[in-house]
């Protein structure tokens, strides 16, 4: 008799947590670190490796946790701290499961925020930088070093692609999947030839493109496979002329197998969202849109 019990008692309690598991894939990364705290059995549910294939910062709108709504909102010392006690519990929970990191678009990232996680998460495959925060050589090189298995990078400029190319080339050699969220030059082409030989997928979204540049990558990558150009200008420069060119005249200067993607008829996901602005955001807007996601589907995560 006392089995029986036993076995409903484990049956029930397995029932229990396949629930709450199912709940919680409905928590943003804030409130699912708070129900952590409820009780044991809460924080055994929240601690499923199903809820941290991917910690989501993008949406921070928790009072002890606010979403800043502008690059380098959160650059005092109390907010730095906050954010390293989060990144810690929340990667403490996930019990090295991670593969997807997305931060917040305007959270100010500094080395210490992004070695804590990186030494936590050594399984990351997708990584999504901030558009603001100081990160240095050793900072950038630290976490790579932790992220051998890295294959896509949303670059910004808050970390010099120097260093980041650097970076790449000692600890990184499997990056498939580059996306650039600021100017493209030549220098940026050169070192993405170099440094990321296997790429297959570019993304250059509303950026200014150097012609030179997108053609030297375009001839010189041969695993490439799609370049997402949808709402840039590819424009060069020659005796302080400076020249616009379309999507036919880079084809014809190039000898490429890929596909390369535009903007037709309001297709891309900068069109699709133009009238569901959020109306707090600022000049940003549009580009924070088009930030995190893409029109190319290339990493499962």
């Amino acid at each position: 008799m006392k089995k029986i019990i036993s076995g409903n008692k484990y049956s029930n309690d397995h029932l229990i947590y396949e629930i709450l598991v199912i709940i919680f894939t409905t928590l943003s990364v804030v409130d699912l670190a708070i129900a952590s705290m409820v009780c044991k059995s809460w924080n055994l549910a929240s601690r499923s490796p199903k809820l941290w294939k991917r910690l989501d910062l993008s949406i921070l709108s928790l009072k002890g946790m606010n979403e800043p709504l502008r690059p380098f909102a959160w650059m005092d010392e109390y907010s730095s701290q906050k954010i390293t006690q989060f990144l810690k519990y929340t990667s403490s929970l996930s019990g090295g499961t991670i593969s997807c990191i997305i931060f917040n678009y305007n959270v100010y990232l500094r080395d210490m925020h992004l070695i804590s996680i990186a030494e936590r998460t050594p399984n990351l495959k997708r990584l999504v930088l901030p558009i603001s925060g100081n990160i240095s050589k050793i900072g950038i090189e630290t976490a790579l070093r932790s992220w051998r298995g890295l294959k896509s990078i949303t670059i910004t400029s808050m970390v010099h692609y120097i260093n980041l190319f650097d970076a790449i080339e000692k600890y990184c050699t499997n990056i498939v999947c580059l996306k650039f969220t600021y100017c493209f030059e030549q220098d940026h082409a050169k070192s993405l030839v170099k440094y990321t030989p296997n790429l297959k997928v570019l993304s250059i979204r509303s950026m200014r493109v150097n012609m030179r540049g997108l053609c030297y990558v375009l001839n010189n990558l041969e695993h490439l496979k799609v370049v997402n150009l949808s709402h840039s200008i590819i424009l060069d420069k020659f005796d302080d002329e400076l020249r616009i060119y379309s999507i036919f005249d880079v084809l014809s200067r190039v000898n490429i197998s890929c596909k390369i993607i535009v903007c037709q008829r309001r297709s891309c996901l900068r069109c699709k969202n133009e009238n569901m602005r959020n109306s707090r955001r600022l000049s940003n807007g549009s580009l924070e849109e088009i930030w995190r996601e893409d029109e190319i589907i290339c990493l499962a995560h």
